[in-house]
């Protein structure tokens, strides 16, 4: 010891200081501090400063640290996630572990290691650090993701194999003065009177007990520690094992209300007091004697960091996980636990396991622990890099989390992350309003509740960038996430952007300066649960697509030309709007009439909401880039201000009123309307053709408002500087270049020539009704406007 100092507590002193002095470096370099304090048992034991002198009091805390350990572990033994995660947790563990065991073995046993002793080995390389990839999975904030969950799965399931490992090995290790099978006889009798002794405590003991010592904290927290230690001492007593009887005492207050605040107390205490055990175990390491077993440890090191991982792959594969979950899932797995250690020390202890052995796998373990850190750490990029060449791992068939396996029921309204609580009630008042709603979770649970109730739902993860491309996300208007967790948010927002969603996306935040957070990676809409429950987030995400409905149709109306305006959508301008629409005709309708507006919002139709009066409304409908305007609003005194208004606005425009009142024709025409139609009359007349001359009525109504009859009436305006200019209809020859019959001409400031004579020629400005198809009159209008001789029409009828 230096400086002279050989009391305990002095050298206790020195120890933690060097133990932190190590421990800053570990985190400096990005690694669990695991692998620092068995450094500093290195440093300071007998391979290197040998400082250690009281090796008994530092036993005894390490004792004591590995009891709490387990004492915690079963007090958070959290079944729930097995049970979540279905029987996948517990098939892809047990996979794990029979499969890492059986290989482990054959290659520990091929390095020539007695058989005992290669079984040790394979079973400690078969574990993985619980602590360890907890700690980092919650540095990253990736324990509630798909791989994260899978992984404290397997976790739980090899925590469970190792315990019975243990128990087991206590079992067996004890000198056998009698016959094997009253030896085991012994050993069923006592563990069944230890399991109903702790059952009796658990029911009718703890109860009454944990009230009264709950009024105190610090009593409740010794009262825990006494009796972790107690039942690891009866354990030990029995010849358990003090692990076993430590971890019973977990399990035995984990289903008490005490069992958090216990594990939340008992951490601190359990890092301290582990620090002792992994430097203990660091200072039973002799250097010297590892050089023989270097190629060893290496081998089984790369055991651990590449074929365990592989093998984990291959489990998730075959279960239907596509190879980035089992990726991540593999290398989270990629090192050796805590309890590889504590078993192959309970083996060096019973005799099966020497010295050397103990060295190589807690050289495994630094190796392990260092570099899968590390490949934690940075996971994503690993996987960006290893990708393609992992196509071995990608299913023909479809994947467990394949949107597409099914969601055969086609696209959704709303895509929605996260079908807890919140998400449910979210989707609840979505669908009662209309909405189709697919859900998307990690936990089956949740999936098999939803589609339970016959609502769609979908086994995935919101940060699995490949997952996205699966999700009908082109049929979607919103992508809703109900999730709490920025880095999740986050992740989900750039994989839907990866996938080429460019629709409205919303999310949850714990509050406004995460959700802020969320706001500078992407523009969206922000639900805090606290402040805004399910039906407030649904109004607002409805009052936002309204809005951006809006902005999407103010910016399509502002791109029109040539269009017509029509104010008033009742039954007159929907029949206006259906012809305009059959015609492909381009308008926009102004409105305010709250009955109407729904109509228009349903069927998607250019509008402006307001006063068809007002400059405001016009000028937002587009009234100076437009060809005309017809007003049909429910009164011949607003259809007058509406056509001053809009005369006004644009001198050029063709406008069109409609008048209820006869004498009110003179008014609308006075304020600049080109045509003032009343229906009253137009109806008069209609009923009195009819009787009169019903075929002529008939024949019209096919023409101009059969939806399935080809033939329609058009008029065209001969414009200057073409040839036709000047030349009779006879000469032009419409009628066998176009196919097309002119039924009337009209001259500027003339009179309606109904079928004019073919001797007549035409002027600037002249304006021919035709009748035939859609397309004849397309061409009729091109030849018409044709100004040299070098336009000859083609066989189909256009200009070449």
């Amino acid at each position: 010891m230096p400086f002279g100092l050989h009391d305990g507590f002095s050298e206790f002193v020195i120890l933690l200081i060097f133990a932190a002095i190590i421990g800053v470096a570990a985190i400096r370099l990005r690694q669990p501090l695991v692998i620092g304090f068995i450094a500093v048992g290195i440093l300071v034991g007998p391979s290197g400063l040998h400082w250690i002198q009281s090796a008994d009091q530092i036993h005894v805390l390490a004792e004591m640290g590995l009891a709490i350990l387990l004492f915690v572990v079963g007090l958070k033994l959290d079944l729930h996630i097995i049970r979540t995660m279905g029987m996948v947790a517990v098939i892809a563990g047990i996979s794990q572990v029979v499969f890492t065991l059986g290989i482990g073995y054959l290659l520990v046993w091929s390095l020539g290691v007695a058989p005992l002793t290669a079984l040790y080995i394979a079973l400690a390389l078969t574990f993985s650090s619980t602590i360890i990839i907890v700690k980092l999975l919650s540095d990253k904030q990736e324990t509630e993701s798909l791989q994260g969950r899978l992984t404290l799965g397997v976790l739980i399931v090899q925590d469970l194999v190792v315990v019975l490992a243990m128990i087991t090995l206590a079992a067996v290790s004890g000198d056998m003065i009698i016959h094997p099978a009253v030896h085991t006889i012994v050993i069923l009798a006592k563990g069944a009177a230890f399991l109903v002794g702790i059952w009796v405590a658990t029911v009718y003991l703890l109860p009454r007990v944990l009230p009264l010592l709950s009024r105190s904290t610090e009593l409740l927290v010794l009262f825990g520690i006494a009796w972790a230690l107690a039942l690891a001492l009866l354990g030990e007593l029995l010849g358990f094992g003090k692990e076993v009887g430590a971890f019973l005492a977990g399990i035995s207050l984990a289903s008490t209300a005490y069992r958090d605040i216990l594990g939340a107390k008992l951490v601190s205490l359990r890092d301290f007091l582990l620090l002792f055990f992994f430097i203990e175990l660091g200072s039973q390491l002799d250097i010297g004697s590892l050089g023989a077993q270097i190629i060893t440890s290496l081998v089984l090191a790369a055991f651990v960091l590449l074929v365990k991982p592989l093998l984990v792959m291959l489990i998730m594969t075959r279960m239907g996980y596509r190879k980035r979950t089992g990726f991540m899932t593999g290398l989270y797995l990629a090192q050796i636990s805590e309890f590889s250690l504590i078993l192959i020390a309970m083996g060096a202890s019973a005799g099966h396991v020497k010295a050397d052995m103990v060295g190589v796998v807690t050289l495994v373990a630094l190796i392990t622990i260092g570099l899968s850190s590390y490949f934690i750490q940075n996971a994503q990029g690993l996987y960006d890099r290893l990708a393609p060449y992992l196509t071995v791992f990608d299913r023909q068939q479809r994947h467990r989390e394949d949107a597409t396996a099914i969601l055969d029921g086609g696209g959704a309204d709303i895509i929605l992350f996260g079908i807890g609580e919140y998400g449910s009630n979210i989707a609840e008042h979505l669908q009662a309003r209309g909405r189709t709603v697919i859900g998307v979770d990690f936990d089956p649970q949740a999936v098999a509740t939803w589609s339970a109730r016959g609502w769609r739902a979908v086994f995935g993860d919101a940060e699995d960038p490949d997952f996205a491309a699966t999700l009908p996300l082109s049929h979607a208007r919103w992508v809703v996430s109900a999730i709490r967790d920025p880095r999740s948010n986050i992740a989900l927002i750039r994989a839907m952007r990866h996938a080429g969603y460019t629709g409205n996306v919303a999310f949850t935040a714990r509050n406004r300066d995460e959700g802020q957070l969320l706001l500078d990676v992407s523009p969206g809409l922000l639900f805090v649960p606290f402040e805004d429950a399910a039906v407030q987030a649904v109004d607002l995400l409805f009052l936002t697509e309204d809005q951006i409905a809006r902005e999407t149709m103010d910016n399509l109306i502002e791109q029109m030309n040539d269009h017509y305006v029509v104010c008033g959508y009742g039954r007159m301008g929907q029949q206006i709007i259906k012809d305009f629409r059959r015609q492909d005709v381009p308008f926009v309708v102004v409105e305010d009439n709250p009955d109407q507006i729904p109509k228009l919002k349903e069927e998607n139709l250019p509008h402006v909401i307001g006063k068809a009066s007002q400059d405001e409304m016009l000028v937002r409908a587009g009234i100076v880039r437009a060809k005309g305007l017809i007003a049909v609003t429910s009164s011949d005194e607003e259809n007058v201000f509406i056509v001053l208004t809009a005369r006004g606005l644009n001198p050029q425009l063709d406008i069109v009123a409609r008048s209820i009142r006869e004498e009110n024709e003179d008014k609308l025409r006075r304020a600049g309307a080109n045509r003032v139609m009343s229906p009253y009359v137009l109806g008069g007349r209609r009923m009195a053709a009819a009787v009169i001359k019903p075929g002529v009525v008939d024949f019209l109504d096919l023409v101009i408002h059969g939806d399935k009859f080809e033939t329609d009436i058009g008029h065209i305006i001969v414009p200057d500087g073409v040839l036709a200019i000047d030349t009779s209809l006879r000469d032009l020859g419409i009628w066998q270049s176009c196919g097309v019959t002119v039924l009337a001409l009209q001259r500027r400031g003339g009179d309606l020539q109904a079928n004019p004579c073919p001797d007549i020629r035409l002027q600037e400005g002249d304006e021919l009704i035709i009748m035939g198809t859609l397309a004849q009159i397309e061409v009729t209008r091109e030849y018409l406007q044709r100004t040299t001789t070098d336009e000859p029409i083609s066989e189909d009828g256009r200009i070449r």
